[in-house]
């Protein structure tokens, strides 16, 4: 995953609210990793499809605007990282989600998304990440 030249895991961010897009940015950072933010899907499927290989983690809202949307991302960012569950801000419940290989951080808890990203990254930590489902039994 990493490189002699690179000591901190790169993840890309990609959110079109700018607050919300800084926040995680910051975040992040302080958490120890390197950040790309991009502000539009297809700005984020440049950065992928140029960077892949560099991009360790992607965090993406579900909805964008343009054509370019969180899945689309997904799908590009498994290209270089099959093994690799996305995070994808949505309120969507995951049971409702149409892949398993995402993670869903809900928009009003942005620090979820650097708790499962530092998991993540020391999976001998963590064996298991359960998270509650929204839904009533």
């Amino acid at each position: 995953m990493l490189t002699a030249s690179r000591s901190k895991a790169t993840v890309l961010i990609v959110e079109d609210d700018a607050v919300t897009r800084e926040i995680l940015a910051q975040l992040l950072q302080t958490g120890g990793f390197d950040v790309i933010v991009a502000s539009t899907g297809e700005q984020g499927l440049l950065l992928l499809s140029q960077l892949g290989n560099e991009i360790d983690w992607l965090v993406s809202k579900v909805r964008l605007p343009g054509l370019v949307c969180g899945w689309i991302l997904e799908d590009e960012y498994r290209q270089h990282h099959p093994d690799r569950p996305v995070l994808l801000v949505s309120a969507v419940n995951p049971a409702d989600a149409p892949s398993a290989h995402a993670v869903f951080i809900p928009p009003s808890a942005p620090m979820r998304a650097l708790e499962v990203l530092q998991a993540l990254k020391s999976p001998a930590l963590v064996e298991v990440i359960h998270f509650p489902s929204s839904k009533a039994a």
